[in-house]
């Protein structure tokens, strides 16, 4: 039940959160991607790792996207899910992944980055819009139940940390009260490897949406939220004083790069606070909750653009990172005093 929001509180509209596979006290969710300057040279790069991501360790869930950065490079990621971390470490060092990266070149017009967070269980949490028994999804929603459990805990500000177990217990305050960036112009990076070490209970966040089966509200939102969604994500890529790190406005694709009726945002912040002082407060994120009400309040029927977002916050430690000749805004490099050197052997 609710433990921070209004007494009596019953939401505007339904919503339900997935179950994570029985007996899963924690997960993986990896980012790996390709960064180039054209298109089609991040694509390329990324397709030549497609093949790592296969065999008996390979990842429970399996997604790509692409988006621009705020530097105007091109990242075609791969999002891979693994319901068992130890199934993922035996898949990280493995031959044939360990000696693909290593190889990978620290110079050249094409960079490689990859993020890679173990969520333990307690400290994530799920929200959708749609019980979406009819189609496949993309992220954890592939593994939701058919009926999944409504919950009371959402439609008001707050409410993603009250679903999140851990915050029940523990006060989720950051290692990084405070976000500054290095200056952007700032390109030391290129030409190098490094890794970051990332502060602990920063918060990550995947909200995404599926258009796909969508007959009655699909023009509405393509038309009328869409567009404000993206201009807020916009926002947070180019304003780190908001407490966001990364944000990254993804359109989803197929295997093979074809575009896909879904989209997504992946976004990193110092902390959960950062992430609900924007969504309750700022302009950006106010006129996306009014474009989607505005959307909702038609009455044409139930509503069938399938909404969900996953937030989890991560305790130090649990999240590795690492930057193959890529720009100084891209990730965890802005946090510049974080960086290591990487040799491979």
């Amino acid at each position: 039940m609710p433990r921070t929001g209004p007494p009596g509180h019953t939401p505007r509209f339904p919503a339900y959160s997935s179950r994570l596979p029985k007996g899963t006290d924690a997960f993986v969710f990896a980012q790996y991607a390709c960064q180039a300057r054209a298109a089609d040279q991040a694509a390329e790069g990324t397709a030549a790792l497609a093949e790592l991501f296969t065999g008996a360790h390979r990842p429970d869930v399996l997604d790509r996207g692409s988006f621009v950065d705020s530097a105007g490079a091109h990242n075609v990621v791969w999002l891979a899910y693994w319901f068992d971390p130890q199934t993922y470490d035996r898949w990280q060092q493995s031959e044939s992944v360990r000696s693909a990266w290593d190889q990978l070149p620290a110079d050249g017009p094409v960079g490689h980055w990859r993020e890679v967070c173990v969520i333990p269980a307690e400290r994530n949490e799920t929200l959708h819009t749609h019980r979406r028994e009819d189609y496949a999804t993309s992220g954890l929603s592939q593994y939701e139940a058919v009926d999944l459990p409504e919950t009371p805990v959402h439609d008001y500000w707050g409410a993603a940390r009250d679903r999140i177990d851990a915050s029940a217990v523990e006060a989720l305050e950051p290692a990084l009260p405070v976000f500054e960036p290095r200056p952007a112009q700032e390109d030391d990076t290129l030409g190098r490897r490094l890794t970051v070490e990332v502060p602990g209970n920063v918060a990550l966040i995947r909200t995404a949406q599926d258009w796909s089966a969508s007959t009655l509200y699909r023009e509405k939102y393509l038309a009328d939220v869409k567009p404000v969604k993206d201009r807020g994500v916009d926002f947070l890529a180019a304003n780190p004083d908001s407490g966001c790190i990364a944000a990254r406005n993804l359109d989803e694709q197929s295997p093979d790069g074809s575009p896909l009726q879904r989209a997504c945002t992946v976004a990193w912040f110092a902390s959960i606070d950062h992430l609900l002082t924007w969504c309750r407060s700022h302009r950006t994120h106010l006129e996306i909750y009014a474009s989607f009400f505005q959307m909702v309040s038609g009455g044409e029927g139930p509503l069938d653009v399938a909404f969900w977002h996953e937030v989890s916050v991560l305790p130090g430690g649990s999240v590795t990172t690492e930057y193959v000749n890529c720009h100084a805004r891209t990730g965890f490099l802005p946090l510049a005093t974080h960086h290591h050197s990487t040799v491979t052997a």
